[in-house]
């Protein structure tokens, strides 16, 4: 995550909430009416309290960032913004990064108006203080009918255990794709999302903002919301119990948590604590397989080691197992050995080690072997990591170890490490910032024989051997990739091909677009670059970037890129068979007028005749709007 990968949201270092704990227990409640939402939003179920974008002098906001702020965001580089795409964001979306988020540390001892103030120099957008964009669904008048799984689904990240992000059952066909049109829209709050689930007749949505919906995927009004203290970006993944009931799990974003709910009404099961690291926070989505629900940890320590005086550091990638049943944790495997102290830096501040590897991606299952497969991120200092940048195999059952293969060796990067005056926690050299972010795809050829497919930010995409413990089948590089380049959030794989998305923000000779390779031998089969057009939003920073998940369907493949335009691509091809730019006008479900803006992270889910999609993820230009969209055959 990437989801982000997750670790695209870091990319502009502003909205990663980190160590913000609520520990108030969430409880499920019937689907709100518009008002009820807006009521509860603006009351808020995080720690911002006073913390808001109103009341800021900008004046004094200007002295304090060029104290503060000036000497990165004039200059910057890799994944730090520039002062002026923070411009391109609201008041108060800069204010939950300085309270909550990644430049918490730059923020640490300024009063509440110093923050708002900066936020009011810096930001060139209004907003409506936290209730702005609250989710408004209406509540569903008529009752859901009984609870299946055996109807039209999209289950978890990948659409299934293997994470192939392929619906071979989409109920339209390749022919009728062309006619998509708007069914319905529901404007939500929150700077970033999870991914439609559809499963037993409901559409299941997370967000940052912290609301977990159920709803009637045929016109988008709501069964019941579970608010999650710190918000979501977890894919909901619905199963069933020993007891027969249907559950829904998922993860909190800040604070360290599974949760099952009962799918039909929303009550709370259970809530597990799984993880007691530095700055943990869950990114990608869980995985259930024979009662066990398989959890992937990532962290923030890599942006919050920026800060001089911070302990850098202590957090290492793991998988956690929880028993679906009753939460109780099964076992955790951490992807190294515990950091221990190993020099100080600059300022004479602890360094610890070795450190990294956070797996931002959903964790595939090898039911075939007893394996659960996993992706890592970069190493944070100079100690080698033999795990970090490595599609690692764990055995389903003890969570042992049972192979890694690291395909990319000394990759240590923590953020702010490329400006003129790097940070004292720095590893030296710094590396180029090439994590994992994606779920491997383990794909069964027609001879029975399995590959795991794995993309990176390097744009290397890789098939792998998992009865050689992974050894390299077959290996292209797409383009020169970088931190916010090549492979983010996750290709996609139909019965023959591999589809793959390529991001290339702010790298040499980008080659942003969609690439189909032959599972079976690694052929590049066609490339289609990603066309040039217009943002809706009117600012520099608009980019054909394919940084979002990529979905896949007999005959199409879908992809979103971030200048808000959402694609069909004929997957034999490669050519635009239907496009759609989200960021223009629509009505809600509210009745209100909305409209979507960047796309990235989770990707479309298919699923009964319909192609679901949000869009609006904060932080790359500004440009937000955060929308659900339900797009049907001529919108019926």
């Amino acid at each position: 995550m990437k989801s982000m990968r997750s670790m695209s949201a870091l990319a502009l270092g502003l909205a990663l909430a980190t160590c913000v704990m609520a520990e108030a227990r969430a409880q499920a409640k019937p689907a709100p009416t518009s008002a009820e939402g807006a009521a509860q939003a603006e009351g808020g179920n995080g720690s911002m309290g006073q913390f808001t974008g109103a009341g800021g002098d900008p004046a004094l906001g200007e002295n304090l960032y060029k104290s503060k702020c000036a000497s990165c965001h004039d200059t910057p580089s890799g994944r730090i913004p520039p002062k002026a795409a923070i411009a391109q964001n609201t008041p108060t979306f800069i204010v939950s990064a300085l309270v909550e988020g990644v430049m918490r540390p730059m923020a640490f001892g300024m009063a509440p108006h110093d923050i708002a103030s900066v936020a009011a120099y810096l930001s060139a957008r209004k907003d409506g203080g936290l209730g702005a964009g609250v989710l408004e669904a209406p509540a569903c008048t008529d009752k859901p009918g009984a609870f299946t799984l055996a109807g039209p689904a999209w289950n978890g990240w990948g659409n299934g255990e293997t994470q192939g992000r392929f619906q071979p059952k989409p109920g339209l066909s390749a022919a009728e794709v062309p006619r998509l049109k708007l069914k319905w829209a529901l404007a939500y709050a929150g700077t970033r999302n999870g991914q439609a689930t559809v499963a037993g007749g409901r559409l299941f949505l997370a967000s940052s903002s912290g609301a977990v919906y159920a709803l009637n995927p045929q016109i988008g009004c709501a069964y019941w919301r579970f608010d999650v203290p710190g918000g979501s970006r977890s894919s909901v993944t619905v199963g069933k119990l020993a007891n027969g009931r249907y559950a829904a799990f998922l993860t909190g974003w800040t604070e360290r948590t599974a949760y099952a709910l009962d799918a039909e009404t929303g009550a709370l099961i259970w809530k597990t604590r799984v993880d007691n690291q530095n700055e943990v926070q869950m990114t990608g989505s869980p995985v259930l397989h024979a009662g066990r629900l398989y959890i992937p940890v990532s962290s923030a320590e890599e942006a919050i080691a920026i800060d001089d005086k911070y302990e850098c550091c202590k957090f290492r990638g793991a998988v956690v197992a929880v028993d679906a049943a009753s939460g109780k944790v099964a076992w955790e495997t951490f992807m190294g050995p515990e950091p221990k102290p190993f020099k100080k830096n600059p300022k004479g501040v602890q360094m610890y080690g070795p450190a990294g590897a956070a797996i931002w991606g959903s964790p595939t299952i090898d039911a075939r072997r007893g394996l659960l497969y996993v992706t890592t991120g970069d190493s944070y200092t100079d100690l080698a990591m033999d795990k970090a940048e490595a599609v690692v195999a764990l055995d389903l059952k003890s969570g042992a170890i049972r192979w890694a293969n690291q395909l990319t060796k000394g990759d240590n990067y923590i953020i702010g490490c490329y400006g003129p005056t790097p940070r004292a926690n720095c590893p030296s050299p710094s590396g180029p910032d090439y994590d994992f972010g994606v779920a491997p795809v383990l794909h069964t050829l027609q001879n029975g024989k399995q590959l795991i497919l794995v993309g990176q930010k390097s744009s290397q995409v890789y098939a792998l051997d998992p009865d050689a413990k992974g050894k390299v089948v077959w290996a292209h590089r797409l383009s020169v990739g970088g931190p916010l380049g090549g492979v983010e959030f996750g290709p996609a794989a139909d019965r023959a091909n591999y589809y793959v998305g390529i991001s290339d923000i702010y790298v040499k000779d980008p080659k942003p677009g969609l690439y189909a390779f032959r599972i079976a031998d690694g052929e590049l089969l066609w490339s289609a670059p990603s066309p040039s057009v217009a943002c809706a939003w009117k600012n520099p920073y608009c980019t054909g970037a394919i940084s979002q998940a990529v979905t896949a369907m007999p005959g199409i493949v879908f992809a979103g890129a971030m200048n808000g335009h959402f694609r069909a691509y004929d997957s034999q091809t490669g050519r635009v068979v239907w496009d759609v730019d989200t960021a223009a006008p629509m009505s809600s479900v509210s009745g209100k007028e909305t409209k979507g803006g960047v796309m990235d992270g989770a990707g479309a889910t298919v699923a009964g005749g319909a192609v679901y999609v949000t869009s609006g993820y904060q932080g790359r230009s500004g440009a937000s709007g955060m929308v659900l969209m339900a797009f049907s055959v001529d919108g019926r």
